[in-house]
């Protein structure tokens, strides 16, 4: 009876240590938060630390609910493990920076992690009459040149920011960019930052620019450049540290694009400003001034257009077609575009015109309608034609003609009775006379017509090589086509390999690379062909006197 009592117990105290163990209470961890600092002045950073006595992983905590009352930095966290006697603990630990965003009383809430829930921590928010204003630390400034465009048109947005504190306290800093629903943004070139004195004090500067382009009527509102982002500051009075919200609204614009005026008559094309020049350059780079100029057949002179225009960009310029007459052989290179004023960009166009046949030729004038965005009316800019005066070129491979008399030869014929072998000889002397005679005849021809022929040929050679140290794609072209006509008895391979790099020169042009071209390769060639032809060609024949 007895033993049946000490069996009920021990069964009894071991159910009892077993339920104690499988306890959820026993389970759960510890946890501790804390802070260095429960009475604060607005922005001032204090610390918040969270401590647990188990192993867990970062995520365990939210701090999203701190942000309705404080600015946040980035947590710390970190694990330990402890051996002490063969007793293992661990431990798991969250530090946070914190700084008040509101007077009065901000809330630390409850946190819960593995089982464990904190206590709330109310914490005393005043006010900091030193405090430094946000115009203080930074400042943005947007400026836009025009508030009032039409379709295809374009403004200019500047910004600056211009940041007066140290960038190394900025703590989450972003540049808000303009925007803006149903017009075009596009940033020009890349970002400039520097070091400036405002107001005798250093400062960093960061500029950008950006293009606004209209695409349709109506009105727009347009944000300049926006800051968001906090800075570090320190009270060497107090020696607390403060978190100031420096994020900072962007400037908005209110801009009205018109609609294309109904008695526009030409092709659209708005500008502030368009200004259409050209100038005409003869064979050897010399301006021509004069309205009428003298050429001959086969000579080239050069047409240069410039189009300036403020307020449109590259991609809406209009496209400068002229149209020449037959008569002239017209070489025209892929138009240039360049920034020549902020707002201004200019179109160079550049055309080589050369005369085929003799006589006058009228080259046309040129003439833009553009609407003038600055005094709302139609206007028209114009360049004047030229009047080419040209004379027949040098003869290209043109021997003197031979002189043959047709008249025909008077014969006498003589009846010679039994004169013997003497008529024959003399027939025979006669023909191989009249054979010798004809070969000389001919030779003399072949040699007038090498000599005529030469200097043409040296004189193409020599503008093909001067074309392609200049760099002229037009003239190179022109030269090298002229020249292969003349060259005689060519290497087959040699010309194949100059035309191949002659199309590997025209690629090189109008691709995007910035890599200067290399004419050394094509000197060699041309170089090459020449030995070549003079090796090939026959030796003058020597005729035996008679």
């Amino acid at each position: 009876m007895v033993m049946m009592k000490h069996i009920k117990f021990y069964f009894v105290g071991l159910l009892a240590v077993l339920s104690l163990i499988a306890s959820p209470v026993s389970l759960a961890a510890n946890i501790q938060v804390t802070v260095n600092k429960t009475k604060v002045v607005k922005n001032e950073v204090f610390q918040l630390r969270v401590v647990v006595d188990e192993k867990v992983s970062s995520d365990d905590i939210d701090f999203s609910p701190l942000e309705k009352d404080f600015y946040l930095g980035r947590p710390s966290f970190g694990t330990s493990i402890n051996i002490i006697n063969g007793s293992h603990s661990s431990r798991s630990e969250w530090n946070l920076s914190l700084a008040a965003q509101r007077i009065g009383v901000a809330k630390i809430p409850a946190f819960t992690v593995a089982g464990a829930t904190s206590q709330p921590i109310a914490i005393q928010v005043t006010v900091d009459r030193d405090e430094p204003n946000v115009g203080d630390l930074i400042e943005v400034q947007s400026s836009l040149d025009r508030n009032e465009l039409y379709p295809n048109e374009s403004a200019l947005l500047k910004t600056r920011l211009i940041i007066k504190a140290d960038p190394r306290r900025l703590q989450n800093a972003n540049v808000i960019q303009p925007k803006s629903d149903g017009l075009t943004l596009a940033a020009l070139g890349e970002a400039k930052q520097y070091q400036s004195v405002l107001n005798g004090m250093e400062v960093t500067v960061l500029e950008q620019n950006y293009r606004i382009t209209a695409d349709q009527p109506g009105e727009y509102s347009l944000s300049g450049i926006g800051f968001s982002g906090s800075v570090v500051y320190g009270n060497n009075r107090s020696g607390s540290t403060r978190l100031i919200d420096a994020s900072t609204k962007a400037k908005q614009f209110e801009l009205t694009v018109n609609p294309i005026p109904d008695g526009y008559q030409a092709n659209w094309l708005p500008a502030a400003n368009l200004t259409l020049a050209q100038r005409w350059i003869d064979a050897d780079g010399q301006t021509i001034s004069s309205d009428t100029y003298p050429i001959k057949v086969g000579e080239s002179i050069t047409r240069e257009i410039t189009l300036d225009i403020e307020g449109i960009t590259a991609e809406r310029f209009p496209n400068i077609a002229v149209n020449y007459p037959d008569s002239l052989r017209v070489y025209q290179e892929k138009p240039q575009f360049e920034e020549v004023e902020q707002g201004i960009t200019r179109m160079t166009l550049t055309q080589v015109l050369i005369p085929q046949q003799q006589g006058e030729i009228e080259l046309n004038d040129v003439s833009i309608n553009w609407w003038n965005s600055t005094s709302k009316q139609q206007e028209s800019d114009n360049i004047k034609g030229l009047t080419l005066s040209v004379s027949p070129g040098d003869s290209i491979n043109m021997g003197e003609a031979a002189i043959v008399d047709d008249t025909p030869t008077k014969v006498e014929t003589v009846i010679v009775k039994d004169s013997g072998i003497w008529p024959y000889l003399t027939a025979l002397f006669s023909v191989l006379w009249l054979v010798t005679l004809a070969l000389w005849f001919k030779a003399q021809r072949t040699q007038t017509v090498e000599k005529r022929s030469k200097p043409m040929n040296l004189s193409n050679k020599n503008h093909l090589i001067d074309a392609l140290k200049r760099e002229g794609l037009v003239h190179t072209n022109y030269y090298s086509k002229e020249w292969l006509k003349e060259v005689s008895h060519r290497d087959k391979d040699l010309v194949a390999a100059f035309q191949k790099e002659l199309e590997a020169m025209n690629r090189h042009h109008y691709s995007a690379s910035g890599k200067k071209w290399d004419s050394q390769k094509m000197l060699k060639l041309i170089a090459q062909l020449e030995k070549s032809a003079e090796q090939s060609s026959s030796p003058a024949i020597k005729l035996p006197d008679l």
